[in-house]
């Protein structure tokens, strides 16, 4: 069998707009959040799990959401593959 690779894209359309992401907002918000932190002697890595936690509190629903129906989209291929696969070998032990 065929080792396919699925793209989320593929399986999940236009999914990040729903998550209100826009790579450039968040790298200039990013950029200006830095900047105004700089002067109040915060670390990077402070900053960094700071904002992890916004991000993962503010899309953590949607996130596992769209995981979920990923893994089912999988999960039903390779079910349908699987039963593919069983009916060729239950139609060849028939022929004999």
């Amino acid at each position: 069998m065929d080792e396919e690779i699925i793209e989320l894209t593929d399986i999940v359309e236009d999914e990040s707009h729903d998550l209100d992401l826009d790579i450039v907002k968040e790298e200039h918000f990013e950029e200006e959040l830095v900047e105004s932190v700089q002067d109040l002697s915060v670390s990077p890595e402070v900053l960094e799990a700071a904002l992890e936690r916004v991000i993962e509190k503010k899309f953590a629903d949607k996130i596992e959401a769209i995981l979920f129906e990923v893994m089912e989209k999988v999960i039903g291929k390779e079910i349908g593959e699987i039963k593919e696969s069983l009916q060729k070998d239950l139609d060849q032990i028939g022929n004999y």
